[in-house]
């Protein structure tokens, strides 16, 4: 009996098997034949695997880790000799308090170190990954958002902002917004509008206009590869607390002064939710827990995750879980991110401002664990996955953009 080889396969059984493979192996698949390029290049390919990436991300979802790039020969020259110039005086706390803090600091994170059981993280579902980011995208670059295999990166008061999906490594330097000669502070949001199937970039631009500032809001649209302009009288007096922001079914998120700040993708308007009345202080950024919008508050006892939740035709907020405090008064877990299969990810935090490391908190087994112990500058942690998305204007990320 004749052996059947794997490409003697119907083609569309073959699109069922790639597609589920992970991206990093599907682009080493491009290469092995014409008719494999050709599949794996289609579009319908490309949005199948997205979802197929976006249904796996569910049980394994995955961390990825963006490293700061080593520093150059001349910047490296650079620091020694400014090093050298500084008198190599002992260092000194400012205060007693200072200094019995960063004792504790210290003890806490060596303790961490000998903690094998607690960064065993070999029953986790969580994949962590790793990338470092080019250096083009350098200097003064702070990572927006993740969305569907691309990250947003701006910089220089969001005057600079790249597209990059780092599975294929390519990017997109986007045209410059307007300028605004007297405005202020730039608050800058991300996300996927599923229903004109257009990734979109939010910036709010506080112009100053007599004795107040008043808000200019700038979205960019891929499909038009453009910026729109308009007035946001309903965001005066709203302070955005933290650049984080979440895409939740089409709503870009963020935490304002006292309640949520909501903005619709599709049709472009702006929304509010209070706060829950109950709440003390917050503890975290916006998140998306199994579809809906959550953040998490101060309770008498720890802390509480709640969600927002459309009840009847009406938004309201729901409280889901707590997490007890810990016995150590001064020791709290600040989550980040809910990543699915019951992992939050957070850091283990001192005081309320001194970070320790980083924790994945299982909330259905009430579980700690440690990651990332000693991985050197980190420019930030997402959540993410790997797709084969390229933007209209994408080049390889190694290319000289100006």
């Amino acid at each position: 009996m004749a052996k059947t080889l794997f490409s003697d396969l119907p083609e569309g059984m073959i699109t069922e098997v790639l597609v589920r493979l992970p991206v990093k192996t599907v682009l080493q698949c491009k290469s092995v034949c014409k008719p494999w390029l050709s599949i794996i290049s289609n579009p319908h390919f490309i949005k199948s695997q997205l979802h197929h990436a976006i249904v796996a991300s569910q049980n394994n979802p995955t961390l990825l880790t963006l490293a700061k790039p080593p520093p150059t020969e001349s910047e490296l020259l650079s620091l020694s000799f400014a090093q050298a110039l500084v008198p190599p005086y002992p260092f000194q706390f400012a205060t007693l308090a200072a200094e019995l803090q960063h004792q504790k600091k210290r003890q806490l994170i060596d303790e961490a170190l000998l903690d094998v059981n607690g960064q065993d993280l070999s029953s986790s579902p969580v994949h962590f990954d790793r990338v470092v980011i080019p250096r083009v995208f350098y200097p003064h670059i702070q990572i927006v958002g993740s969305c569907n295999g691309v990250i947003c990166l701006s910089g220089m008061g969001a005057r600079v902002i790249y597209l990059w999906n780092p599975s294929i490594r390519q990017c997109k330097k986007l045209d410059t917004a307007p300028t605004r000669q007297t405005s202020s502070a730039v608050d800058i949001g991300f996300g996927y509008d599923s229903v004109s199937k257009d990734y979109k970039v939010l910036t709010v631009v506080y112009e100053q206009n007599a004795d107040n500032y008043v808000p200019v809001v700038q979205v960019y649209s891929t499909n038009a590869n453009c910026w729109r302009e308009f007035w946001g009288p309903i965001l005066k007096n709203s302070e955005f607390w933290g650049r984080t922001n979440i895409v939740v079914n089409g709503i870009l998120y963020f935490a304002s002064t006292g309640r949520l700040c909501s903005f619709d993708l599709n049709e472009e308007v702006f929304g509010f939710v209070p706060y829950p009345s109950s709440v003390k202080s917050k503890k975290s950024d916006v998140m998306d827990f199994k579809g809906s919008a959550a953040m998490v508050f101060e309770s008498e006892f720890g802390v509480d995750v709640w969600t927002l939740d459309d009840v009847c035709g009406e938004l309201s907020w729901t409280k889901k879980f707590s997490i007890a405090a810990d016995p150590d008064p001064e020791i709290e877990i600040r989550l980040s991110n809910y990543l699915g299969a019951g992992q939050f990810c957070g850091i283990k935090m001192l005081n309320s401002y001194i970070p320790l490391y980083k924790v994945l908190y299982d909330y259905e087994k009430k579980e700690t664990k440690i990651y990332g112990l000693g991985e050197g500058k980190i420019q930030a942690i997402v959540k993410y996955i790997g797709t084969l998305v390229r933007l209209d204007g994408f080049e390889p990320v190694d290319s000289d953009i100006n």
